[in-house]
């Protein structure tokens, strides 16, 4: 699937004025436009994997804020392909230790990059995903990799549309319509040659309908991880709030992949991911039958009866199975910065 597909680039102006292609998923920035790009990230000190942290919220802030500035030297032509790769490895290791407390994370965690933070979020949900599907472990590595590369081709521009309200821009939907090869370009330029990794970039926008880009696939000429990158970067959009607007509460979020009149997402993807999030994440609020309002914390066999905690409480959980503690419905608690220290501790990393 998606491995015979020839991919060329776009033949206008725009285009050839900014990218070349030397072969089968090889695509190069053309030298002005290479300057253009590396013109504003000026070498400077390599940021440093910072030590791990106690709790699941702290390590994802830790990671982001590594990630936002290792970015940069991406931008710039510095980026080394171990970089990224250890990176992966410690978002795979926090994932895999507290399942409930890296939802938590993307639900709760304020952003400061908006590319950054939606590539770790979306890799951590990536993991998640490659466990349910029993994917191989290059395929669980390439995934990751692909989620956190996804959007490198336009970091300016992501960054710049997460604060902007309005559609973009002509100027911006042809910056848009190429970041898959310009990420890709770079991809090769940091030396990473995995051509499943490529496809995946270069895919990430397809939809099984054709309506997709820069290609206009259909089906089974996308690559099925390219698909799962697509619904993973949809749901975390969703999840992630804007300048202009919240968060999409979960429950609705996952509701919009069912009902999306305008896409079909492959159904094993969608169902993997309301078994991963459940009806009621971590990491968001609730109303119980007793009137007092509680943070869920961790998932059980029952998608609806999630342990919670009430916000006065010191970290005791309660089944919200019990008779007068159940769930009467999702709330929304605004959370910032200074409430993740009282919050973090539920979700520790061992």
């Amino acid at each position: 699937m998606g491995n015979d597909i020839r991919l060329e680039l776009p033949d206008n102006l725009f285009v050839r004025h900014r990218l070349h292609q030397e072969g089968a998923l090889h695509f190069r920035l053309d030298k002005k436009f290479r300057q253009v790009l590396i013109a504003p990230h000026p070498a400077g000190a390599e940021p440093q994997l910072p030590e791990r942290s106690p709790f699941a919220l702290w390590e994802t802030s830790a990671l982001v804020s590594y990630y936002s500035q290792l970015i940069p030297t991406f931008a710039g032509g510095r980026l080394r392909a171990e970089q990224l790769t250890l990176l992966c490895e410690r978002l795979a290791a926090s994932a895999r230790q507290s399942r409930d407390g890296v939802v938590a994370a993307i639900l709760l965690c304020p952003w400061q990059n908006y590319v950054a933070h939606h590539a770790v979020n979306t890799a951590l949900l990536a993991c998640q995903l490659a466990d349910a599907l029993k994917l191989c472990a290059e395929e669980h590595r390439v995934l990751m990799l692909a989620a956190l590369a996804m959007n490198l081709g336009s970091i300016a521009l992501h960054n710049e549309m997460a604060r902007q309200e309005g559609p973009p821009s002509t100027s911006q939907r042809q910056l848009i319509d190429i970041h898959p090869f310009v990420g890709s370009a770079l991809l090769r330029e940091a030396g990473l040659d995995d051509e499943r990794l490529h496809r995946i970039v270069l895919m990430h926008h397809e939809r099984h309908d054709g309506h997709g880009y820069p290609f206009r696939l259909k089906g089974d000429e996308i690559d099925p991880l390219a698909h799962l990158l697509h619904v993973l970067d949809v749901t975390t959009a969703k999840l992630m709030p804007r300048s202009y607007r919240p968060r999409i509460p979960a429950q609705r979020a996952l509701a919009q992949l069912y009902t999306n009149a305008n896409e079909k997402f492959d159904p094993r993807y969608t169902t993997q991911l309301v078994k991963a999030l459940g009806v009621y994440p971590s990491g968001s609020f609730v109303k119980l039958e007793s009137g007092e309002t509680a943070i869920v914390v961790a998932q059980t066999d029952h998608l609806h009866e999630p342990q919670v905690a009430t916000l006065r409480s010191r970290y005791d959980l309660i089944a919200s199975a019990t008779p007068g503690q159940r769930i009467a419905k999702s709330v929304t608690v605004k959370v910032d910065e200074r409430h993740l220290s009282k919050l973090a501790p539920f979700w520790g990393l061992q």
